[in-house]
């Protein structure tokens, strides 16, 4: 859905009027219960409660939207989500698989923009530029409302690579993305417009204000705050005089659709690492060593945005039997060019790997991380290496506009059929 901008009614095809930034966020839809109901396709249609046993004295870490329409909702007791919905099918959850979905998930995301804030295992914000619709659709007018037509087609992708549903809150800051998420969940997408902010909120009630709780909630409802409609309608100082004044400048602000509009950018990692599930084992050379040489490839772009170079670069296996397989090696020096790393890389993995033996999951993993090269070892010629250095800087000129996938280099390329 779209919340159209009512003050620009006579201009919605302007290309004068057309956002050239957004802030979005996206959602994994009852992730925990979502990722059971995938594993184990008896779920499916089923109240499904992750959290534990029902007798157990924990709280409802997830709910399927069936548990939910039956009552249940998060941090219910367990024993009371039993006596709320007693056919329930309770689970203590599989952790572990659902870090594996959300890193599956975030890939995804990063095809669609050069930097994704990780808020939790199952949300993110991205900052969306019109820059990035041209990249996704170079023949295409630029429509008003853009970040709907690149949502469609990110929560499309999510849906067929990973097998979950998302929704996306879009606006022209952080809270107003949140909010607008939450409100179109499930499966949903919607872009409130720069100016509509007021009249998206307006009916709203106070509540879903990200940092606004129970209590808050409950002190606001008794000065008759209960809606953003309830602030809207008084003055300022009609506000203070309920509220407060510290209360009454965040009303105000919130109200009118004010809010942060930057992304957190993280303080710099002690590791990278990038992994990939295949949907059918693999157990095809060409095709493993094509997806470790795409994740090296990503690994050093991400080291390269963070100012970093690597000295131990490492693999990950994941066996058909869940058996999971780590090795490292230490190069003697640091670097930041992904054919150096890929070499150890593939050496590592063809030591580590038995011929022929299938893979469910291949990563990649640099360590030793530092802004310093340290290099007393050169696998090319300078000249090669220089080239390679400026070939490189290319590639992140333009990911960083459009993101990793936008463009890649040969090595990436399938080579043939996969088995």
């Amino acid at each position: 859905m779209v919340v159209p901008d009512p003050s620009n009614q006579d201009a919605l095809s302007s290309q004068h009027h057309v956002a050239k930034r957004v802030i979005v966020h996206v959602d994994l839809d009852a992730f925990f219960a979502s990722v059971e109901q995938l594993l184990n396709p008896s779920l499916r249609g089923k109240p499904v409660v992750v959290g534990g046993a029902a007798d157990e004295r924990g709280v409802v870490a997830a709910a399927s939207y069936e548990a939910r329409a039956r009552g249940v909702y998060v941090p219910m007791p367990l024993t009371q989500a039993h006596r709320v919905c007693p056919d329930a099918i309770f689970l203590h959850g599989q952790f572990h698989r659902y870090s594996e979905f959300s890193e599956r998930v975030f890939e995804v995301f990063d095809d669609y923009c050069p930097y994704v804030e990780q808020a939790s295992i199952d949300e993110g914000y991205m900052d969306w530029t019109v820059d990035q619709y041209r990249a996704l659709f170079p023949r295409q007018e630029v429509p008003r409302h853009w970040p709907v037509v690149i949502a469609e087609k990110l929560c499309r992708q999510v849906s067929v690579e990973v097998g979950l549903s998302i929704s996306a809150g879009i606006g022209a800051n952080r809270t107003i993305a949140k909010i607008a998420s939450k409100y179109c969940k499930p499966r949903g997408i919607c872009h409130v417009a720069a100016g509509s902010e007021p009249a998206f909120l307006r009916p709203l009630k106070l509540r879903v204000v990200p940092g606004i709780g129970k209590k808050s909630t409950e002190a606001l409802a008794a000065r008759g705050l209960v809606t953003f409609a309830d602030v809207q309608q008084l003055s300022k100082e009609e506000l203070t005089e309920r509220a407060g004044e510290q209360w009454a400048e965040r009303l105000s602000r919130l109200a009118a659709g004010s809010g942060n509009e930057n992304l957190y950018h993280p303080e710099q990692p002690k590791s990278i690492s990038n992994e990939h599930t295949f949907s059918v084992d693999c157990s095809d050379q060409a095709e493993l060593e094509r997806t470790l040489y795409e994740l090296t490839e990503k690994a050093a772009w991400r080291l390269r945005k963070a100012g970093l170079k690597t000295g131990t670069v490492g693999i990950k296996l994941r066996t058909p039997d869940f058996k999971t397989i780590t090795r490292a090696k230490t190069i003697g020096f640091r670097t930041d060019n992904h054919r150096e790393i890929h070499q150890y890389i593939i050496e590592i993995f063809n030591n580590a790997r038995k011929p022929g033996q299938p893979v469910r999951l291949i990563g990649v993993r640099l360590a030793n991380l530092d802004e310093e090269s340290n290099r007393q070892l050169e696998l090319y010629n300078q000249e090669d290496l220089e080239t390679s250095k400026k070939v490189d800087q290319l590639l992140d000129e333009v990911r960083q506009k459009m993101g990793f996938k936008k463009i890649g280099t040969a090595g990436s390329l399938p080579k043939g059929p996969v088995r």
